[in-house]
Parts: C-alpha cells; structure tokens; sequence
C-alpha cells in the first residue's frame, strides 16, 4: 500500500523543495560577484581592526598571558606544586 505521497512522487516524478528560481542566470551571476566585493571588503575590515585590537592591547595581553603561565607553572596539573 503507497502512501499519498508515494502516489504523488509517483504521478508526477520528483518534486522540487524551496523557492522557485526567478533569477536569471546572469542575475545570479551578477548577485554572486556583487556578494564576493562585499565579503572580500569585510574581510579586509576585519583583517584591519584585528592588526589595530593586536598592537593597542600588547601591553595587556602579554600581562595576563604572563599571569596564566605563572599561575599554570604552579598548578599540579600543569608543573610543579607550590
């Protein structure tokens, strides 16, 4: 016994999910490098700010790494006992 579904697929062959294409070919061609500006820009913004966080908290950043390797050297698990 086929279920309705089965008589669908059956009836009618493979079913296609999600949205109809309305775009044409040379429309998503064009969306798609529009979409590769916009990332590849991000991704220099982000690249960017990254470098700027990187040199402005040096300083803090190396004083907490040096606390955590004190404190792991410490740590049984880590090192040493105190």
């Amino acid at each position: 016994m086929a279920t309705e579904f089965e008589q669908l697929i059956s009836s009618k062959g493979a079913i296609r999910r999600g949205r109809p294409a309305t775009l044409t070919p040379e429309q998503k061609a064009a969306r798609r490098e529009e979409q590769k500006r916009k990332n590849r820009i991000r991704n220099e913004a982000r690249r960017r700010a990254h470098m700027v966080l990187q040199h402005r908290y040096a300083d803090e950043f190396t004083a907490l790494m040096n606390d955590e390797l004190d404190n792991l050297s410490k740590s049984e698990k880590y090192g040493t006992t105190v």
